[in-house]
């Protein structure tokens, strides 16, 4: 009697050390397989036996050669219940790129301060000079309210007009004394221009143009002599505009109307909006005193808002100190204007001069006739 041993399945015929994944993908492989071939279909008479119904054979053992121990390729599609596993990143890629992404943050970052750094500067700038400019408008309309007129003294502000309308002469600053050829003085003959405005008229039709033309003239024949550049300008001459010198003076007659009484004497004034005790206080004080030794005429004082606010004030530099004359009157003293010009005229000179050179018992400058002055044109 022989023994009959059971026959061997699937797993008991596999090597102990494959894993029952394995041993599962074979069976599915091996069933597949005879489903196949019973489903082959027969296209010949001598295919009917082979349709004929088989007997179920005993399951054959699975034998495995060298070659099937290798690990068997499983399809990259995994199976429906194996979850999909995302894609593994290498480690030292992953490291690179969180090391560029922090070198760009700081890069940003670095940027960022430079420009908080150049922000922060030129805010600091602007308010350093809005700061200064405000101290420096603030301290100049403190000193200009509360100093005094006579803070400096007549011979320093004298000076510094001079060396002021040098400046505004040669373009460039030079030492005191200036020669005289570089100090610039201003003389205005009233009422002369293209305007043909004859200023006041006397019954006998004489004109106070004439008279200032005349003695103005004369002025600046005897101050081109003394070495100075002088101008002769009209009432409403152009060059007048931001007009720079070292003094500016013009030259006016008074009325020739009829008072009922005798009227004489002369007048001097400045420039209302002008500080007192300024270059121009002085310019003007220094003709009336040698004008009235001149002409022994009386000074008055009657200023009328034309002179004080006369419009060459206006109208030339701020600091070119300037006065304005009333020579006298036409009527009362008529004689005087038309026959004694080169008093009128020298005693304007001696008062510019007075002014152009401040020093104490200065003997009065030699004055020049037009007729003996040498030619010049006005």
């Amino acid at each position: 009697m022989t023994d009959e041993k059971p026959p061997i399945t699937p797993e008991e015929s596999m090597p102990p050390d494959i894993a029952p994944s394995t041993i599962f993908v074979e069976m599915m492989r091996q069933a597949a397989s005879r489903r196949s071939q019973s489903e082959r279909p027969t296209s010949s008479p001598d295919t009917a036996a082979a349709q004929q119904p088989v007997a179920p054979s005993q399951p054959q053992p699975l034998r495995l050669n060298a070659a099937d121990s290798a690990p068997l390729s499983v399809p990259s599609t995994p199976l429906p219940h194996e979850p999909l596993a995302a894609p593994a990143v290498p480690p030292t890629r992953l490291d690179e790129a969180q090391r560029e992404a922090q070198r760009i943050q700081r890069i940003r970052r670095r940027e960022a301060r430079k420009r908080q750094r150049r922000a922060g500067f030129i805010g600091g700038l602007v308010r350093t000079l809005f700061v200064l400019l405000m101290t420096a408008g603030l301290a100049s309309t403190l000193l200009t309210w509360f100093t005094s007129p006579d803070f400096l003294n007549r011979r320093v502000i004298s000076g510094l007009v001079v060396a002021e309308a040098t400046l505004a002469v040669t373009g460039q600053p030079t030492q005191l004394p200036t020669p005289n050829y570089l100090r610039k003085i201003g003389i205005v003959s009233g009422h002369r221009g293209p305007e043909n405005d004859p200023g006041a008229v006397c019954p006998d039709g004489l004109t106070e143009a004439s008279i200032n033309f005349d003695v103005a003239t004369r002025v600046v024949v005897a101050l081109r002599a003394q070495g100075y550049s002088v101008d002769l300008l009209d009432e409403f001459d152009a060059r007048l505009n931001n007009y720079q010198a070292v003094s500016l003076v013009s030259i006016h007659a008074n009325t020739c109307q009829d008072f009922g009484e005798r009227v004489s004497g002369f007048l001097v004034a400045k420039a209302a909006a002008r500080p007192e005790g300024g270059p121009d206080t002085l310019l003007a004080e220094c003709i009336a005193q040698h004008y009235g030794r001149a002409t022994q005429l009386e000074r008055r004082f009657t200023l009328t808002l034309d002179m004080t606010n006369y419009h060459t004030f206006r109208e030339i530099h701020p600091l070119t100190p300037a006065a304005i004359i009333e020579l006298g009157f036409m009527k009362d003293d008529r004689e005087l204007l038309t026959t004694q010009q080169d008093v009128l005229a020298q005693g304007i000179v001696e008062g510019i001069l007075c002014f152009l050179n401040p020093v104490p018992n200065n003997p009065n400058a030699t004055f020049v006739t037009p007729e003996a002055a040498p030619p010049t044109s006005p």
